[in-house]
């Protein structure tokens, strides 16, 4: 989980995770950029990211998001 407050407008190259990542907009607009398309998530919205999906994104000053990744849990030591 990753909660986020941007202090400035900012962007994102683009990327892929060999995991999804979910995001919720709490306050703000984020732009994600998958495939050439804008797509603008907007406070109370959210959007997942299916695992590999090539993405980067552009966010407003003030915007605040909440950004879960999936994967696998840690590997422990077995006693």
């Amino acid at each position: 989980m990753a909660f986020w407050t941007c202090r400035e407008s900012a962007a994102s190259a683009t990327h892929a995770h060999d995991y999804p990542e979910y995001m919720l907009v709490v306050q703000g607009c984020y732009t994600l950029i998958i495939g050439g398309e804008r797509i603008p998530v907007k406070a109370g919205e959210e959007y997942s990211i299916p695992r590999g999906v090539e993405h980067g994104g552009e966010v407003l000053a003030g915007t605040r998001t909440i950004h879960a990744f999936g994967g696998h849990r840690a590997d422990r030591a077995r006693d």
